[in-house]
């Protein structure tokens, strides 16, 4: 069986791996990567995105501090931690989503058949600022007040936030593909995020799991490194210190690559699962690699009239 060229310059799927029609996570992940691929700088976004959300989050904690102290009354430094911390945690907010919508915007344009660079995916998740602002400082409310009512209220209070956190990431699942895409105000990237996963379920949850599963195995290949290279620096011998230098540096290299590369194929996934769930082409690869991880909910036989 030959496999017809893309137009687009992603390379389709072999036909095997499109198996029955239901997506696995590891195709889901595949497919992801496959598109990655052509666009490697974009590696970088995640990266430049965390050194950026924690240059943010030192400029507005100083303000917040002294705002705070000034509030909280002389010597009371309390307060000043509290609101340097929830002004710096809104300012990381805004800027790691920012960064993360330049992913997405990426991950569109090489479907769409474009060639997305480093400039082009700046200035265009600039373009949609307003909206990342608003869903930025929202997620850091929401984010702020789970974690008082955590350390607030003991074990059962704890729990509640937990299940609330989760859900909140589920129902928020789609949320920065929709505000790239469609451009609208928080409440409705919460809304229409909720309807494009409500409407369509199925396997997203092995893909999350596979795709967990694969950072930790990595994660702690990078530890054991860095532990080995530790007891060799701690043997005390010439051959055994440069050798374990080596393995630290090693092992911290590949950590934070691995950081970036896990972080950009996961903006690409949900980008294009977003294009399948709203019904939006995604060139290059089989529309049937897709149909496993959200499929329509159908309603049990026993429950209809």
């Amino acid at each position: 069986m030959t496999v017809t060229p893309s137009p687009y310059g992603v390379p389709p799927l072999p036909p095997t791996s499109y198996g029955s029609g239901r997506a696995t996570g590891k195709q889901v992940l595949s497919a992801s990567w496959q598109m990655l691929r052509q666009d490697r700088e974009l590696v970088w976004l995640p990266a430049l995105g965390a050194l950026a959300s924690l240059v943010a989050a030192g400029i507005f904690f100083v303000p917040g501090w002294f705002l705070g102290d000034a509030v909280g009354g002389s010597g009371n430094h309390s307060w000043g931690a509290v609101v340097g911390g929830a002004l710096a945690g809104a300012a990381a907010t805004v800027v790691g989503i920012f960064f993360q919508c330049a992913l997405v915007v990426g991950a569109n344009e090489r479907a769409e058949g474009g060639d997305p660079t480093l400039g082009s995916c700046l200035r265009a998740a600039w373009s949609v600022r307003g909206p990342i602002v608003k869903w930025g400082l929202l997620t850091a409310t929401v984010g702020m007040l789970i974690r008082a009512l955590e350390e607030r209220f003991g074990f059962v209070a704890a729990l509640i936030g937990f299940l609330g956190g989760l859900a909140w990431a589920i129902a928020t699942f789609l949320a920065v593909p929709v505000l790239v895409a469609e451009g609208v105000g928080p409440l409705d990237a919460v809304k229409r995020s909720s309807e494009l996963i409500t409407r369509t379920w199925g396997t997203s949850l092995r893909t999350t799991l596979r795709f967990g599963a694969i950072q930790v195995v990595l994660s702690l290949a990078c530890i054991l490194v860095g532990v080995v290279g530790a007891m060799a620096v701690a043997s005390g011998s010439t051959g055994g210190e440069a050798i374990g230098i080596v393995m630290l540096l090693a092992a911290v290299a590949g950590f934070l690559a691995m950081a970036m590369v896990f972080a950009a194929i996961g903006g690409y996934a949900r980008a294009l699962i977003y294009r399948y769930a709203s019904g939006q082409p995604v060139p290059g690869i089989d529309p049937a690699l897709f149909r496993g991880v959200f499929q329509a909910k159908r309603r049990s036989r026993r429950w209809t009239a």
